[in-house]
């Protein structure tokens, strides 16, 4: 096995060595990352040239020559001051080299920086191919500061990009309201990175604890529910490359779920993989605020059923998914009366107790409203026996006027019922028409009265 080593290796007039230098020169002296790059295999990878990343494959390795020459300063020099090589196979090289950067100061003077470089060459022709390098940092001999192989400038003083760059994320990471996670663009969104306050926010103490729970994918702690338009939204805006936001579920460790909401972004790596980095803020206070004041704004504040809008809102929604209906309309007889000969306090007693009946005689699936004042609706949606239809009125009716009678009786209070059934489609507005119109018959007859009527196409 042959091996060189030199400890003045500047005079080695190796084939291997010329290859190595005249890639430097190339780079460093001449800035001709063109002739540079032709000293790469096709299938280079590289591993510590740029804030530590793996790279494959030439065409990656020439853009990131290409980006990070135009951040160097002009004029850097450097000299390789330790040189080894061994011939592992038939034209195989394996080598290793210390070597010294100078880069001027914008005082004028220069900084040397050390770096060591790894590599396997293939020699062809007599030239040395690159085929896979790896770059240590070393230091600056001012300051200790890291290098290798950009640096940038600010002012007058020389600025470690990757030290930088990794404070200035540790500060927005501590900084963020919320969690900070990455997943691969794949099934299932396999994790990459999670910062701490993701873990605090989820309840876990360990990245380990939390990909055990999920099995390393970010969509299962995601709400079922809520997946598939979680999957959809990114989609969409990930083809379109922009920016999303949306809400959704996740699960804690505990088994609770929590608002958040995910403002993400598609990044490509240098090595051509995909990944959707997400910043997820805990807004579970204020979707339960948005919700209370979504049911306050629905609920009728004296009888605790459905108001007008809210009623409506959900009698609408049966009636476009087409499903069959029961719709009655409940108006209390009497109520001026009853107001007058006790009070108003009674009036709304009254009101209360008939909401109450109402909840205790229809079932869950019943939507009861009161639409103001005197008058309530009961919308049943599915398809029912009239008997049954009959039965629960005609309970409802007795059992408001018994109560009446036994605490109000110069009042007179009753109830006059118009109700509509059937399976043709129809929109509320046309229900309401029909209901209504049998209701004040019966009023115009007396009052205390029931009438149901099918709808017929």
């Amino acid at each position: 096995m042959k091996i060189v080593s030199h400890k003045n290796a500047g005079y080695i007039e190796e084939p291997i060595y010329k290859s190595l230098k005249t890639f430097f020169d190339s780079y460093l002296m001449e800035r001709n990352p063109e002739k540079a790059i032709s000293f790469l295999d096709e299938g280079i990878f590289s591993i510590g040239t740029v804030n530590d990343e793996f790279t494959v494959g030439k065409e990656v390795f020439a853009d990131m020559l290409r980006r990070e020459l135009d951040k160097l300063p002009d004029n850097v020099s450097y000299t390789v001051e330790e040189f080894y090589a061994k011939e592992v196979v038939d034209n195989v090289w394996e080598t290793a080299a210390r070597i010294k950067v100078i880069i001027p100061d914008m005082t004028m003077e220069h900084i040397e920086c050390i770096t060591r470089f790894t590599g396997c060459f293939h020699m062809m022709k007599k030239e040395g191919i690159i085929c896979s390098c790896h770059i240590f940092k070393g230091n600056y001999d001012k300051e200790k500061k890291e290098y290798m192989p950009i640096t940038l400038y600010s002012g007058n003083n020389m600025v470690d990009r990757k030290k930088t760059e990794q404070t200035v994320l540790d500060i927005m990471c501590k900084a963020m309201p919320g969690g900070i996670v990455a997943g691969y663009k794949t099934e299932g969104f396999p994790i990459c990175f999670v910062n701490d306050k993701y873990l605090e926010l989820l309840g876990y103490s360990s990245y380990e604890e939390y990909f055990d729970d999920t099995n390393g994918m970010a969509l299962n702690s995601i709400h079922p529910d809520d997946r598939e338009m979680v999957i959809q939204t990114i989609n969409t805006c990930y083809d379109a490359g922009e920016e999303y936001g949306i809400e959704y579920q996740i699960q804690s460790k505990d088994g609770r779920y929590i608002d958040v909401y995910d403002i993400g972004k598609k990044i490509t790596t240098l090595d051509g993989r995909d990944i959707i980095v997400c910043v997820l803020v805990d807004v579970t206070e204020t979707v339960q605020m948005r919700k209370a004041l979504a049911r306050e704004s629905a609920i009728d504040e004296l009888t605790g059923i459905y108001n007008r809008r809210g009623g409506i809102r959900i009698m609408e929604q049966h009636l476009n998914e087409g499903e069959p209906y029961a719709f009655a309309i409940f108006d209390i007889d009497n109520l001026k009366l009853l107001n007058d000969e006790y009070n108003h306090k009674v009036g709304d007693t009254a009101l209360k107790k008939f909401a109450q009946l109402m909840k205790e005689l229809f079932d869950d699936e019943t939507t009861l409203s009161r639409f103001g004042g005197d008058e309530f609706i009961s919308f049943i949606p599915k398809k029912l026996e009239p008997q049954y239809v009959e039965t629960v009125l005609s309970n409802l009716q007795r059992e408001y006027n018994a109560f009446i009678k036994a605490n109000y009786p110069k009042s007179n209070s009753s109830v006059s019922i118009g109700c509509v059934t059937g399976t043709t489609p129809t929109t509320f507005d046309m229900l309401y028409q029909k209901a209504d119109e049998l209701m004040y018959g019966i009023k115009k007859n007396g009052k205390n009265g029931c009438r149901i009527v099918e709808l017929k196409e």
